[in-house]
C-alpha cells in the first residue's frame, strides 16, 4: 500500500496546478488569434465584416457625435494583377498598406472593403476637412512612392471618397455616400471626392 504524506500532496497539487495554467494559458492564445483571425485580413488591417461592426457601434456610442468615412482605391490595380499575377500584385497592396498605416493615427481604423484594391478608413474626433487633407496627403504619398515589383519600380495612384455620418445615418447610408464620391473620384482619378450630406 502506497501512502503519501503532506509534502508529496502538495507536489502533486503544484504540478497539476501548474499544467492547469499552461493548458488554459495556450488555449487563451490560441483563442486571442482566432478572434483576430476572424476580424482581420491577410494584409494586417481589419476585414469588411468588421468595418460593418465598427460603423455600427459607433453610430450607436453616444460620446461619438460623427465620423468620417473614407474610401480609398489603387487606380487601375487590375492591371497589375493580370499583368504580373496575384501573388506579386499582393505585395505592392501589402506596401501600400503599410504605407498608409504610417500616415494615420493608432485611434483611426483601417479595413479592407469589398474588392482587393479597395479599402476604407474611419476618423473620429476630426472633421471632413481634416479628413481631406489627410487623405490628399496619403494621396500624394503614394503617388511619390516607388512601389517594386520584380525588378521594375512602378508609381501608383489612388482615388479616394469620404462623407461624415450625421444624425439617424444607417451603415448603408454612410457606405453608399462615400462609395458615390469614390466613383465620381475614380472618373478622373487620382483624386479625392467629399459628399457631406
Amino acid at each position: 500500500m502506497v501512502s503519501f504524506n503532506l509534502n508529496t500532496f502538495i507536489l502533486i497539487a503544484i504540478l497539476i496546478l501548474l499544467i492547469f495554467v499552461i493548458v488554459y494559458w495556450m488555449l487563451n492564445k490560441k483563442i486571442s488569434k482566432y478572434k483576430t483571425l476572424a476580424i482581420s485580413d491577410d494584409l494586417g488591417v481589419f476585414n469588411h465584416r468588421e468595418l460593418n461592426s465598427k460603423i455600427k457601434y459607433l453610430l450607436k456610442k453616444p460620446d461619438v457625435q460623427h465620423f468620417v468615412f473614407m474610401l480609398l482605391d489603387i487606380d487601375f490595380f487590375k492591371n497589375y494583377n493580370d499583368q504580373y499575377g496575384y501573388s506579386k500584385a499582393d505585395h505592392i497592396l501589402q506596401d501600400f498598406v503599410n504605407l498608409v498605416k504610417g500616415y494615420i493615427r493608432r485611434t483611426d481604423l483601417f479595413f479592407r472593403y469589398k474588392n482587393g484594391d479597395e479599402f476604407a478608413l474611419i476618423f473620429s474626433n476630426i472633421g471632413i476637412e481634416q479628413a481631406q487633407e489627410i487623405g490628399n496627403r496619403i494621396r500624394r504619398v503614394i503617388a511619390y512612392h516607388p512601389f517594386q515589383i520584380d525588378d521594375k519600380l512602378i508609381h501608383l495612384t489612388i482615388s479616394m471618397g469620404i462623407t461624415t455620418s450625421i444624425k439617424d445615418d444607417t451603415p448603408e447610408q454612410i457606405k453608399q455616400r462615400a462609395e458615390e464620391a469614390l466613383l465620381e473620384a475614380k472618373q478622373s482619378k487620382n483624386t479625392v471626392v467629399l459628399i457631406e450630406e
